[in-house]
């Protein structure tokens, strides 16, 4: 009936502290990870590593077929040591004034250019063998010996684990509370452990579809118990809200546009709009609207 009283429980709003924290989900990576092709089309010789097992940095884990690369050296080489001789000739007969000085820089620029035509090829040869350009553990060769490879086809992958990667995003709304250096807590499923880290990077950028910016921290991975691909429970441990002004989560009403609560005021309830801020289980944060 109208004029009805209707009972309700009121709430003193008084100052209080509020843990900011975010809660998201985030992917865990590698701290380093390589892909492992070969620079050059060739047929593999040999295979020098265990899969899945740890390899340092320089390794060799495949070779190449390079016989036909030192045939092409050895002719090199002659050449080289020919125009040598010639160059010598050349230069006593130029001293005693027999060749033209133009006679004897073109002998000195053909030898020049095998040198050269030997430094290119001693590259070649260097990427015969393709040695492991990190530390880390080493995964599953998609090649055998005997396999033409080229740049295009993936041999294997090695991945740094000693230290991983979380990739999480949050609310662009939070972006002004947020800075580099702010720790972060994890788990993962499957371990009871809480993991620890520290954000280091975001990309400076808000995302347009999710309205969101992605932050990127790093944890230490003793025991490599973390692996890559692994999605995260993520907790961002903001600074902590002093004197913020909390109410039920229930005595919140929304709207189309905003929200509204209803205040006691000279007796009776009166509704008033207010800007929100965070929400925790139970509680919400008012910004604007009330006095605390």
């Amino acid at each position: 009936q109208k004029n009805q009283t209707v009972l309700a429980d009121g709430h003193v709003i008084t100052g209080a502290v509020l843990e900011n924290n975010i809660k998201t989900v985030g992917s865990i990576l590698a701290n380093e990870e390589v892909e492992i092709r070969s620079e050059i089309s060739k047929k593999i010789s040999g295979i020098h590593f265990k899969e899945g097992t740890y390899v340092g940095r320089g390794k060799t884990l495949f070779t190449l077929d390079n016989s036909d690369l030192y045939a092409r050296l050895r002719k090199f080489e002659i050449q080289e040591e020919l125009l040598e001789k010639k160059l010598a000739r050349n230069d006593q007969l130029r001293e005693k004034g027999l060749l033209a000085q133009e006679d004897f820089d073109i002998s000195e620029t053909e030898l020049a250019q095998v040198r050269a035509d030997i430094d290119i090829l001693l590259i070649d040869i260097s990427k015969t063998s393709i040695r492991a350009p990190i530390s880390g553990i080493v995964g599953l060769r998609e090649v055998s010996r005997g396999s033409y490879v080229s740049p295009s086809i993936p041999l294997t992958t090695i991945q740094d684990v000693s230290k991983i990667k979380i990739d999480f995003s949050i609310p662009e709304r939070y972006i002004s509370t947020f800075k580099v250096g702010q720790k972060i807590k994890f788990k993962v499923d499957g371990r009871d452990d809480e993991f620890e880290g520290e954000v280091y990077a975001f990309e400076p950028k808000v995302e347009n579809n999710t309205r969101s910016l992605i932050l990127r921290a790093i944890s230490s991975n003793p025991g490599r118990k973390l692996l890559p691909g692994t999605f995260a429970n993520v907790t961002l441990n903001l600074e902590n809200i002093e004197g913020a002004v909390l109410v039920p989560t229930q005595s919140v009403i929304p709207k189309l546009k905003g929200h509204d609560v209803f205040v006691l005021r000279d007796g009776k309830a009166e509704k008033v709009e207010v800007k929100i801020g965070m929400r925790t289980p139970d509680q919400v944060q008012i910004l604007s609207g009330l006095i605390a």
